[in-house]
Parts: C-alpha cells; sequence; structure tokens
C-alpha cells in the first residue's frame, strides 16, 4: 500500500497548520517557536496577527521576511490571518479612512396611530438619529391587538406626506402601526468593520491587507506564502454573539447594501418597501416568503461580495483563501456574529473550515442542553452537526480538492491535556475532517490569552505528548486525503426551511440517527443539490466523486423550492428519496408541492430512518451489535479501501464483529499511527473482530490477496525512537497471510513502585518523593494528601521478571493514566501513550529476565496556573492509576 510505505519512508503530506501568536517577540524567540513547531513534523504555520502592535507596518513585514527566511531553511510554509483585530473585517483600520463603507443596517422605528383622523402628525425625526437615511414611511393596518402582528393589506404609504421632521396624514377609522424605515450605521455590531454584502466595501479589507502583503512579499506568493486565513466574518447587524439572531425579532438592526437593495428591487418590484416590516413582524400570509427572498439574497451577496471576491483575488494571485465561520449552537444558518448559509459563506474558499473552540465538544456532552463557555447548548449540533458540515463541502465542492480544515483546541484552558486532544482529533478525522489548524503557539508566558499553548516556553510538560499527537494527526490526515468519501446517504441541510420560520428539523437529529448506527451521510444544500452538477445514476445519487444510496429530507413546514425540483428530477432517474415524518406544507416559494413530489418521496419516521435504509439498500458496513458510540469513516485512496473506527464512548468498550457489505477482500491490515506500524491478516468471509477500549481508534485497510500460505508476516519498526523509526518491510498486496494473533495471556504488573517528580519547565532533576509497593491502590497524585499544586511529571521505576519466548508478542496496556505516558524498558523508550488503555508493543526491549520498567506520566499545568478557561472542564485524577498489564500474544 503506497499511502503506508509514504507514511513509514518519511514522505507523508502536511496537514497542519497551527497558530503562531505574534506579539512582536525578539527574533531569537520566534526562531525557536519555528523550530519547536517543525520538531512536531509540521510543515506550515499560521501567523496569528491580532496580537501584533502595528499589523502590516514596516516592523510587520520585517518580521515576516524573518519568518519567510526561517521557513526556507526548514522546507516550510506560511499562512497569514488576514487582519490585525478578531473577527476578520476591521481591515487594519481601513475604514477610518473609509467610514462610508463601512457596515450598514437596515433599521425601523414604530409607534401606533388611530383613525379617523385629519390632519394629523407624528414628529419622527429623532428616529432617524445622526446618520438615518429614510426608505419609507408606511401606516399599516392593526386589526389584531392581541400580538404585534399587523396586515398587508390596505398599507398607506405616507413618505411623501414626510415634511420638516413631521409625517402628516389622514386616516380612517381604525388601528395603525406607524413604521419608519431607514437605514443607518449606527446602533448594530461592529462599528468600523466591513460589510460582506458590500463589494466596495469588502475591498477595503483586500486593498488593506492582501494587496499590502503582495507588494511587499509577491515573489514569496504561491512558494513560501500558501495564502489567507479569514477568522469569523460576520453579518454583524447585531452586536456580541447571540447564536439566535434570525428574522422576525423586535427592534433589531438587519444588514443592508445598496447590491441588496438593488436584488430586491429586482424580486420585489414596487413593493420593496411594503414588504420590509415583515422581517421584523407578521404582517399576513406573505411574512415567510418575504423572509426567505430577504436571506437568499443576503446570503447570495455574502458569496459574490466577501468570500467570492477574495477567494477570486487570491486566485489570481497564486495563493489560496482558506478560515471558518461562527458555526456556534446553529448560528450558521442565522445572522448576527454569523453568516447566514454555511455553503454560501464557504464557497469562494479553497478549503471547508469550522472551528471547535471553548469546550463545545467534550466526551459524553451529546446531548442539547451542554454548558460551554458561551452557553448552554447545543451539545448535539457539536457533535453530531459541525464536523459534517465542514467533511460534507469538502466531498462535494469540487474547488475544495477534498480538503476539510478545523480550527481546535482553543480555549479549552490548562485542564485540556493532550489526552483529551488525541479525542478531538479522533473526532474530527472519523468525520472527514483532514487538515488542522491547532490553536495554538504563543511565543509569550505565562500568556492568559485563550490556552493551552502548546510550546508555552519550554514550560508546558506535555510537549513530547503533544509532538507525538501532531505526528499521529499528520499521518491520519495523509491517509484520509486525497481520495474519495464512501458515504450511504445525502442529507438536506436545513438554512432556507429555517429562514421561513415555520417549524424546521435541524439536520442534526437525523445526522445523529446515521452516525448512532454506523451509517454515514454527507451534508448538502440545496443549491448544491439543484445547480451542483449532481446527478441520478441507477438509482445512485452523484456529486463531485461521491455516490449516495439515498437522499433524506429533514421535517420541515416549507422545503426549499430548488430541492422539490432536484426530488422530482432525481426521481424520474430512480433515486431513492426518504421525507422525516411527513410532508411539508409547502415549498419556500409558498406554492403547494407537485404531485410528483409527493409520489417521489419515502415517508419515514425518524425512528425509522436507519432500519429503513438498511432494508432498502446495501448498506458500506454491518455489525453485530449496535453501539451509539462507535462512528465510523470509509475511504478509498490509491484503490485501497480504508475503515476507520472510533468509540466515542466515555466507559463503553466495544466487542462486536463487523460484515464487509461492499466488494470482496481477504487481507485486513491494522495500521498504528502512533507508531506509525502495520500488521496485516486475513479476512474471513467479509468479516472482521472489532474491539476498542473507551477513547479508542483504529484504522484498517483492506485488499484483495490471493496467496494461502499460512507464513504471515508483520511490517513493523525497529524499537529504539518512538516517533520517526524506519520500517522493517513495507506493505505488499502480493504476502502470505495468517490469521490475526489473539491475546493467550494477560496479567496486572505487581510492582513495587518508586515516584519521583520532575517540575514543569524544568528538563531534569528528578525529585524523589515515595515508594507505592506492590498490590497496593495506586492514588491520585493531584489528590488531597498528595501533591495538589503541582504540574509536570511523575516518574513510576520498578523492576518485572520474565521468561521471554522468541515467537511471542509481548504488549505493554496502561488501563488508566492522568494525563499521558511515556514508557521505558531497560532505559529505551518503548514510546508514548495519549489516552487510556493504551499499547505499546515492548518485544524487541524485554530481555530474559530482570526488566527494568520507567513510566512518565505528565499532567497539564492546570494545577499551578489556575486559568479561568479551565474551570469549565473537568479534571480527571493524575498519575499512573491502575497496574500496567502485560499481555501475550
Amino acid at each position: 500500500m503506497k499511502c503506508i510505505e509514504q507514511l513509514q519512508t518519511g514522505k507523508g503530506s502536511n496537514h497542519i497548520l497551527p497558530f503562531l501568536w505574534m506579539h512582536g517577540e525578539p527574533k531569537d524567540i520566534l526562531k525557536e517557536e519555528v523550530e519547536k513547531i517543525a520538531e512536531c513534523g509540521i510543515k506550515e504555520i499560521c501567523l496569528e496577527s491580532r496580537p501584533y502592535p502595528g499589523y502590516c507596518t514596516d516592523r510587520w513585514f520585517d518580521d515576516l521576511a524573518f519568518l519567510i527566511e526561517e521557513a526556507k531553511k526548514r522546507d516550510m510554509k506560511l499562512w497569514i490571518l488576514d487582519d490585525d483585530k478578531f473577527p476578520t473585517g476591521h481591515a487594519n483600520g481601513g475604514f477610518q479612512k473609509h467610514p462610508e463603507l463601512a457596515k450598514v443596517y437596515l433599521a425601523e422605528r414604530h409607534m401606533d396611530i388611530i383613525g379617523p383622523a385629519k390632519d394629523g402628525a407624528v414628529l419622527v425625526s429623532p428616529f432617524l438619529g445622526k446618520d438615518g437615511k429614510l426608505i419609507s414611511i408606511l401606516a399599516f393596518p392593526k386589526p389584531d391587538t392581541d400580538t404585534l402582528a399587523v396586515s398587508d393589506r390596505g398599507v398607506i404609504d405616507l413618505t411623501n406626506q414626510y415634511y420638516d421632521g413631521f409625517v402628516h396624514f389622514d386616516l380612517p377609522d381604525g388601528r395603525y402601526r406607524l413604521f419608519v424605515l431607514f437605514t443607518t450605521q449606527q446602533g448594530g455590531g461592529r462599528p468600523e468593520y466591513m460589510n460582506l454584502i458590500d463589494s466596495a466595501s469588502v475591498r477595503v479589507l483586500i486593498d488593506e491587507v492582501y494587496e499590502a502583503h503582495y507588494k511587499r512579499c509577491k515573489d514569496e506568493f504561491g512558494k513560501t506564502i500558501l495564502g489567507f486565513f479569514t477568522d469569523e466574518p460576520e453579518l454583524g447587524n447585531t452586536a456580541g454573539y447571540s447564536f439566535t439572531d434570525s428574522l422576525g425579532k423586535s427592534n433589531v438592526k438587519l444588514p443592508w447594501s445598496r447590491e441588496l437593495e438593488k436584488l430586491l428591487e429586482e424580486k420585489w418590484g414596487s413593493s420593496l418597501a411594503v414588504n420590509l416590516p415583515a422581517l421584523w413582524y407578521d404582517t399576513g400570509s406573505s411574512t415567510g416568503k418575504i423572509r426567505v427572498e430577504y436571506m437568499d439574497a443576503v446570503t447570495s451577496l455574502v458569496d459574490r461580495c466577501f468570500a467570492g471576491q477574495i477567494g477570486a483575488w487570491c486566485s489570481e494571485h497564486n495563493v489560496e483563501y482558506i478560515g471558518h465561520i461562527i458555526e456556534d449552537d446553529n448560528a450558521h444558518a442565522r445572522m448576527g456574529c454569523s453568516i447566514g448559509h454555511y455553503f454560501r459563506a464557504q464557497k469562494g474558499q479553497h478549503m471547508s473550515g469550522i472551528d471547535v473552540v471553548h469546550h463545545q465538544i467534550v466526551p459524553g456532552f451529546t446531548e442539547k442542553i451542554h454548558q460551554w463557555i458561551a452557553g448552554d447548548a447545543d451539545g448535539e449540533f457539536f457533535h453530531f452537526g459541525l464536523a459534517k458540515m465542514g467533511s460534507s463541502l469538502a466531498h462535494l465542492d469540487v474547488e475544495k480538492k477534498g480538503r476539510a480544515l478545523c480550527e481546535v483546541f482553543g480555549n479549552y484552558g490548562w485542564a485540556e491535556g493532550v489526552s483529551l486532544m488525541k479525542w478531538l482529533t479522533d473526532h474530527m478525522l472519523v468525520r472527514g475532517i483532514n487538515e488542522f489548524v491547532p490553536h495554538a503557539f504563543s511565543p509569550l508566558f505565562p500568556d492568559r490569552d485563550c490556552p493551552p499553548h502548546f510550546y508555552a516556553r519550554g514550560n508546558n510538560p506535555q510537549f513530547r505528548a503533544f509532538l507525538a499527537l501532531m505526528k499521529y494527526m499528520n499521518r491520519m490526515a495523509h491517509l484520509l486525503s486525497d481520495g474519495v468519501h464512501v458515504a450511504d446517504a445525502l442529507l438536506l441541510y436545513h438554512a432556507e426551511a429555517e429562514w421561513s420560520g415555520g417549524k424546521t428539523q435541524l439536520f442534526q437529529k437525523p445526522m445523529r440517527e446515521l452516525l448512532e448506527d454506523q451509517l454515514d451521510a454527507d451534508l448538502i444544500s440545496a443549491d448544491l443539490l439543484l445547480e451542483g452538477n449532481v446527478s441520478v445514476k441507477n438509482g445512485r445519487w452523484l456529486a463531485n466523486k461521491e455516490s449516495y444510496g439515498c437522499l433524506i429530507l429533514p421535517y420541515c413546514e416549507y422545503l426549499p423550492a430548488k430541492a422539490v425540483t432536484a426530488v422530482m428530477e432525481g426521481a424520474r432517474h430512480g433515486a431513492i428519496i426518504y421525507m422525516i415524518d411527513q410532508l411539508p406544507l409547502l415549498d419556500t416559494d409558498f406554492h403547494p408541492l407537485p404531485k410528483a413530489f409527493c409520489e417521489a418521496v419515502t415517508i419515514v419516521p425518524l425512528s425509522k430512518l436507519t432500519r429503513t435504509i438498511r432494508k432498502q439498500q446495501r448498506t458500506e458496513i454491518s455489525s453485530a451489535e449496535k453501539y451509539k458510540d462507535l462512528r465510523f469513516y470509509c475511504y478509498i485512496k490509491e484503490g485501497c479501501k480504508m475503515y476507520y473506527f472510533f468509540n466515542e464512548s466515555i466507559a463503553e468498550a466495544i466487542h462486536t464483529k463487523v460484515t464487509v457489505q461492499q466488494g470482496t477482500y481477504t487481507c485486513l491490515t491494522e495500521y498504528n499511527a502512533m507508531e506509525n506500524t502495520a500488521e496485516s491478516y486475513r479476512m474471513r468471509d467479509q468479516q472482521f473482530e472489532l474491539e476498542l477500549q473507551p477513547g479508542e481508534a483504529k484504522l484498517f485497510l483492506l485488499e484483495e490477496n490471493h496467496v494461502e500460505e499460512e507464513t504471515g508476516k508483520r511490517t513493523d519498526q525497529n524499537t529504539g525512537s518512538n516517533h520517526d523509526k524506519k520500517a522493517d518491510n513495507t506493505i505488499s498486496s502480493n504476502k502470505a497471510l495468517c490469521d490475526k494473533k489473539q491475546c493467550k495471556e494477560e496479567s496486572a504488573l505487581a510492582i513495587e513502585w518508586k515516584v519521583s517528580l520532575l517540575e514543569a519547565g524544568k528538563e531534569d532533576g528528578f525529585v524523589h518523593k515515595l515508594i507505592l509497593p506492590a498490590q497496593t491502590e495506586l492514588p491520585n497524585m493531584n489528590g488531597r494528601g498528595y501533591f495538589t499544586g503541582f504540574s509536570g511529571t511523575y516518574r513510576y521505576e520498578g523492576d518485572m521478571l520474565l521468561e521471554k519466548f522468541d515467537e511471542d508478542i509481548y504488549r505493554l496496556c496502561l488501563p488508566r493514566i492522568g494525563d499521558t505516558a511515556e514508557v521505558f524498558i531497560n532505559g529505551i523508550s518503548a514510546g508514548m501513550i495519549l489516552q487510556n488503555h493504551g499499547k505499546l508493543d515492548i518485544t524487541k526491549l524485554l530481555v530474559s529476565g530482570n526488566n527494568h520498567i520507567t513510566i512518565d506520566v505528565t499532567n497539564t499545568l492546570v494545577w499551578t496556573i489556575r486559568d479561568g478557561a479551565s474551570t469549565h472542564l473537568q479534571v480527571d485524577a493524575t498519575g499512573l492509576l491502575e497496574a500496567p498489564q502485560l499481555q501475550i500474544y
């Protein structure tokens, strides 16, 4: 298998570009940070400009020139964060020079008036504030006095009756709400920030940042400088971080621009002004349609004016454009701190992108109510929706080249150890994320800003473990890139349905049902479904390089009109379409659903979705038992099929038999990305045993093999340095096979442990502290009565007598550690263990007779740096917490 051979010969590709925070440190410190990043096997860096004093000044470009040269020495590449402030949109202060191009908002003020009235008047000029530009003044009948609803029938246009600050009117009998509609740059979110739906406004960012870098560094564009990173740009019509910023709310400013006005004029004609109050209030039967059309126009302009314009500029200048929006708690389909439509916001970028920070994803917290730093929801979205948005767009959009990026680990606090980072890495990988921006390397220590920091000027005691994790991450991402993902279903994105204001099932609900039954799916927008080169052949949906057995429509009262058209077209070619629970009322154009659509879909209760899919189509795999925490990902690369499994449970082990239902295979190779080793064995009857401890992940490669001799050959590596070993041999698709060796003996090691401590920030100088007698309970080293204020490494040393047999394989398992461990046998490193139940092959390090075992268990800096972010994360016990197990095969 060429992809494994590449990894075992050090030729794997890079998929990591961590943030390096720039504060203006001396160049020797910058050089050391680059060296430490390179030591992790990382070949790219993203320069985080937010804390830098003087972005795009001569000092910045001087530091950038220095980093370019340091990168060249190590064959590394650079990305540049594209603004001086967070989030992207400040344009390095460009709107101080061009204030007229900063954000503009649509606003309304209103009051109630009553008729009959003759020569009535209302003072309205104070509503406009300092800069308000009047659009219209309208009197809407208000027959419903129990709600905020008004009627769009009998509206009186009073715009021309505005004079000298007053609006004058005659009114017939009845109650009215007087709306004053205007634009303003006051009272929204992010003053002096870019307007994402105004091409000229976005051009300010390009001129101030992108062009400035091109002017100074154009010879490095496409060479050492790979591109720019956008961080959480916002529509920004409201201040702060409300993740529920949708239409239909009172006293809220809304996105606006001349380009938006033009689009709406083309769509609504003379009804433009009369339609606008429906963005805040129920104005009658057309309310939902108006809101959908407004959001459709806004998000189309985000694509055209913002991401599309910057992406085109980058392509023209031989660099790429990457980054992410705020997706938090379903905000990806809303306004405010997000951009209204995930797929449109990302269309112009060269990778899809997501972000996980602030404890949004924590093992076990998969339900709707989940507290993280910014709120109490939505654990279900974060676990079952977030990563699938990113990977799905990468699979479906040819421009992304299969690359799905995640900014990861940020601001979990110093309580976040490498064991949790490993869990988050597997969580992302098994959902198809294959590019990573670890957050962050910081040359400042201590740095209160969004810990943890990975090297921390030599003070992070887990840096060696982090180094091992980065090599694991890169190897796995190498295998899961440049191929084709295999999934059972397509699932419709819900944004347009939610805009309508009708009942809408969030897409993560059916996605959860699928993932918990080891069925995989990609999320698709209505745009892509109709216009994204999607077709149906032999009853299967085809999109980009992907193929799917069915399309699933989450329940909604108003289904995107584009989806209705695509469904009917697909059904004509034999496609299977499932509608969850019941038919919609109308489409988002508020037209009745055609008979052909109703006949094309099969109504399926959510609870019976996976059962129905398995009955109607041959899925990729099945398992003898159902484990709701078992995740599965299938990928084909260079003609080789890979299965990746991850047990996300915090307590339950998985023991099951997996049946391969697509293709015929006789050889199964298990690849260990931590040790960069592989073992191949015979596969019988298209089945294999799967055993996963909580938090454990495994990758299998399936291939045909017709050699039937009983002598098999393991691909293994020389022991010694545990990170960069050379393989004894490479995997061949023409090798002889044997059955997988089973564990024939397992025993807990009854060892007297000598325990010594090495404080974080010190390279040597372990201090002996205590003796733990054999067969006694192993304590929590940061627990009461022990070392509650200690951060660093606990060294356990002991001896084991062993009669070794040459034909046996010996593995050491650490069932419970806190947080990571490195194992030494007779003074030689056997490798790193980053999670409970981790195993190391120690066969070549053991001798018959006495063997000296050293286990260095390292905790995190939370015990000494008691930062605020760590208050939201449960901290596990530390040290060696259960006796190691020796397993003999």
